[in-house]
């Protein structure tokens, strides 16, 4: 492999054939991917001060930042928080919004209000989300303020805490609106569909019409039912209703098709989708997709060549839709166009990359590829880091993976790696058995203490069925944390006795 230096030319390494160009190094004649796209990244400079600034010094720091005469505007403050929220900077999000608050820089208004509310919930969970609430002046606690709220809820999957959240708006008779319906039948279509109907009867009964989204839900939850008839059913509703599915919902109805063996039928919503291929980048996007779920590598390859101008998005698209197909070279190709195509790119395109080798198991491409993104100074991030432990975990590296995870915490105090990265290792040294380090990973994530998140004790409970010993206490562990035993792990845990009085037994 011949790696780019930052100033474009080449190292050679005798061990791998492929081969990436620095970001200033030649470009490929004749390739119709190459034309040079404006570089739209924009970082103000408050929000580098904020990214600089250690949590603990943030306010201090932005006080010297005012009395050295700066104004804070609306808009600055805005871009301030785009930014690190889409680098899922959450704890340093909610400084910002408290030293806003505490030194009395902007009047609150309702989307002010429902922005430290988001924070507050993300950081410190539900009660402190509610104790917020009652601090909000009057005229701003109003249904969006509720359904912010309801949102964080749902999206921890806690139902217990969003039927108390949506009773309230009820409760408090604020305007019941088709947004807060369609978060309970996201959170129902997840973990109680039985309940979905429920919700549907108290939309009739208050005359909420359904949204274009409450539409793709139910599709959503008919298509996995694996009730196709029924899915259809609800297309035709939305479309007698003069709401034509748009292509994420046109997606995913191919999609169940596919994995209901019902081919033909999702060529006839793919063929429909082709249409406009030339004039919809989204439609693209998917067909590209689509072709690479159905094993159609030449499909992918026409889908792609349709591009003139790619765009960034288009990029990752292909990316992802060859490694689908298992063509590494021809997903490597693709990133290298991109690289060249523009000439700063975030970690963002650079996961995409390294997502590809995780999946499919290519330690050696992979840490190169670390070694050379390093080099080219791409910053790294939670979802960097959550790609590098599943390259480790799925490989079988799993020393190397906990201990990646421990040095990024330590190196980092401001931000903490993803749930899911955690849940990788974890389910990595479930399958193996190995209680020791499944129980070590379970305790480090219970420190961190994600808001929202239910210890995964199910895990857990697999590590010790792996290696088939029995867990005692296990339901003692459980009841203290809150969390209520499934089914499954009913059944687990009682195999489990049972196979530990066969032993006393015998």
């Amino acid at each position: 492999m011949r790696l780019p230096s930052r100033d474009g030319p080449f190292q050679e390494n005798r061990h791998h054939q492929m081969r990436w160009r620095g970001r200033d190094g030649p470009s490929q004649k004749g390739h119709h991917h190459e034309n040079k796209l404006p570089d739209t990244t924009f970082q103000p400079y408050l929000f580098q001060i904020v990214l600089d600034t250690p949590t603990s010094l943030l306010m201090a720091v932005l006080d010297t930042w005012v009395k050295a005469g700066n104004c804070l505007e609306r808009s600055k403050v805005s871009m301030v928080l785009f930014h690190l929220r889409k680098q899922r900077l959450y704890s340093k999000a909610l400084k910002f919004m408290d030293w806003i608050e505490r030194r009395k820089l902007l009047d609150f208004e309702e989307c002010d209000y429902a922005s430290h509310l988001d924070l507050i919930a993300r950081n410190h969970g539900f009660e402190a989300a509610q104790k917020y609430i009652e601090r909000v002046p009057e005229p701003f606690r109003n249904e969006v303020l509720y359904e912010t709220l309801l949102v964080n809820c749902v999206c921890q999957d806690d139902v217990q805490k969003a039927q108390q959240v949506f009773n309230e708006i009820k409760e408090l008779s604020l305007p019941l609106t088709v947004s807060a319906c369609n978060q309970m039948i996201l959170l129902y279509k997840r973990v109680a569909r039985g309940k979905v109907a429920d919700i549907l009867m108290l939309m009739e009964k208050e005359n909420i019409k359904f949204s274009r989204f409450t539409y793709k839900l139910l599709i959503d939850l008919k298509g996995q039912s694996n009730d196709i008839l029924g899915m259809e059913s609800v297309l035709n509703t939305m479309k007698d209703n003069g709401l034509e599915p748009d292509f994420a919902t046109q997606t995913m109805v191919a999609k169940f098709y596919i994995s209901g063996g019902l081919t033909e039928k999702a060529e006839e919503v793919i063929r429909a989708m082709e249409v406009y291929v030339k004039d919809n980048r989204e439609a693209t996007r998917s067909l590209l997709d689509l072709y690479a779920i159905l094993g159609r590598p030449d499909d992918v390859q026409r889908i792609w060549n349709s591009y003139t101008t790619p765009k960034l998005e288009d990029f990752l698209a292909a990316i992802e839709a060859w490694s689908k197909l298992g063509r590494i070279e021809q997903a490597e190709e693709t990133f290298e166009a991109l690289v060249k195509t523009s000439p700063k790119l975030t970690s963002k395109y650079f996961n995409a990359m390294l997502n590809v080798y995780a999946e499919h198991k290519l330690l050696s491409k992979g840490k190169e590829f670390i070694e050379w993104m390093f080099l080219e100074g791409c910053p790294s991030s939670p979802l960097t880091w959550d790609a590098i432990v599943k390259l480790y975990a799925n490989s079988g590296e799993l020393a190397k993976a906990d201990s990646f995870l421990v040095n990024v915490t330590e190196e980092n105090p401001d931000r903490h790696p993803l749930f899911r990265s955690y849940i990788t290792l974890l389910s990595a040294y479930a399958k193996k058995g190995d209680i020791h380090n499944s129980e070590k990973i379970f305790d480090r994530l219970k420190q961190i203490r994600y808001p929202g998140r239910t210890p995964p004790y199910n895990l857990l409970l697999a590590a010790y069925a792996s290696a088939k010993v029995t867990p005692y206490g296990f339901r003692e562990r459980m009841k203290a944390d809150n969390v209520r035993p499934t089914k499954t792990d009913i059944e687990c845990l009682r195999r489990l006795d049972n196979l530990q009085i066969t032993r006393l037994l015998e």
